[in-house]
């Protein structure tokens, strides 16, 4: 296998399972062309601390921000009155979250790496239009990871 360090969108294994890179365009928001040539998926090799990823919200969301929702996931004045108290809401919920993450199995986190690039030339919500929903999270720092296959467009997800 192939070590490697990833930075970017990442999920969970489990939503993968079976699936083609055809099938995992729409669930994980890109366009059909990049999954055309299929695509490498890599497994995290150690868990993100919390200063190491941001909440991405989930594929529905392109780029992690609801579309024309307006919404502050944590507004200023909550996170306020709450750090009187308690941690912020945002390190609770990554506290929560890392502690469902694994490095094996359905839970682990996987970085995948489309064989047909990013185009400059294509407008952001076309190449990236809303997915299926799955969980994402974005890898702020470069992580060391482990290529676990590479798949043609209409191969199966079976690691």
């Amino acid at each position: 296998m192939d070590d490697n360090r990833v930075r970017g969108f990442i999920t969970r294994e489990r939503w993968l399972l079976g699936k083609t890179p055809r099938e995992m365009a729409r669930l994980l928001g890109f366009h059909e062309s990049r999954m055309a040539r299929g695509a490498k998926f890599y497994a995290l090799l150690a868990l993100p601390s919390n200063d190491q990823f941001k909440f991405a919200g989930h594929t529905h969301w392109p780029g992690g921000t609801p579309i024309g929702s307006g919404v502050d996931l944590w507004p200023d004045a909550h996170a306020k009155i709450d750090r009187q108290w308690m941690p912020d809401p945002e390190t609770r919920a990554k506290n929560n979250v890392r502690l469902s993450w694994r490095l094996t199995g359905p839970e682990r986190l996987i970085k995948v790496v489309t064989h047909v690039q990013h185009d400059a030339n294509m407008e952001s919500l076309v190449q990236y239009p809303p997915g299926a929903g799955i969980e994402q999270w974005k890898l702020l720092a470069e992580l060391p990871a482990v290529l676990v296959v590479d798949l043609g467009p209409d191969d199966r997800y079976r690691p």
